[in-house]
């Protein structure tokens, strides 16, 4: 059954997985971790001196991926080897 809510139903297409959609604030693990690896490369090629905002911005965001990481077990399989982003998710 098609609810009217869900992309695609309007027109009677199928709704597949990758067109549902997620609550504001929500996202999916894969979409989390996708996330936090691109901020976290972002943050290794960035100099924390030249572009302050910049780097407080990443962290900002890693910090607010946390929760859905730790809720989905991925930190509990993934070592995090950068020292300044292992830091961000200690508790």
């Amino acid at each position: 059954m098609l609810y009217p809510s869900h992309q695609g139903a309007q027109d009677g297409r199928p709704v597949v997985p990758s067109q549902q959609h997620y609550g504001p604030g929500q996202q999916s693990a894969a979409s989390a971790l996708t996330s936090f690896v691109t901020y976290a490369k972002e943050m290794q090629d960035l100099d924390e001196k030249t572009y302050p905002d910049e780097y407080a911005a990443h962290c900002h965001r890693i910090r607010q991926l946390e929760p859905m990481l730790r809720v989905h077990g991925i930190l509990d399989v993934m070592e995090i080897r950068n020292p300044a982003i292992a830091a961000l998710l200690e508790r």
